[in-house]
């Protein structure tokens, strides 16, 4: 049950806290009507299959100083583009991993086109995770 027990960290990093556990199952909450239900697939391949989460928050540029001050003190910090990976950091961040080296990948914040201030991290699984608001302006 080591990945899970890794994602609740991950998730605790967002501000989410456990409220439930089960066998291979946890409920987490970050507000009284915000829950984040996580599951453990032994056979799950994060290098075939992951997801994408959107979550919407009041104060994304907050949630991200604090989640890069965060990594960066765990040393775990892989920091990327809001763009997204070129060839070469895709190379560099694979030959890392590869190397034994445990990253969790955070794109910078920026105002999108489509009206939200986003940034996006990659989760221990592998999901992506998307954190935003509609912008001021």
């Amino acid at each position: 049950m080591g990945d899970l027990d890794e994602a609740v960290g991950f998730y605790a990093l967002l501000g989410f806290r456990v409220e439930s556990r089960y066998d291979g199952y946890v409920i987490m909450g970050r507000t009284p009507t915000t829950e984040l239900h996580l599951s453990w697939f032994p056979d799950h391949d994060p290098h075939l299959t992951a997801g994408s989460i959107y979550l919407r928050t009041t104060d994304p540029q907050a949630l991200y100083d604090s989640l890069r001050a965060e990594l960066t003190r765990q040393g775990v910090l892989y920091p990327a583009p809001a763009s997204g990976l070129t060839p070469e950091l895709t190379a560099e961040l694979r030959a890392r991993v590869a190397s034994g080296e445990r990253l969790v990948r955070l794109h910078e914040i920026e105002d999108k086109p489509w009206g939200m201030r986003e940034f996006t991290v990659i989760d221990t699984a592998g999901n992506a995770v998307r954190v935003g608001q509609v912008s001021a302006g």
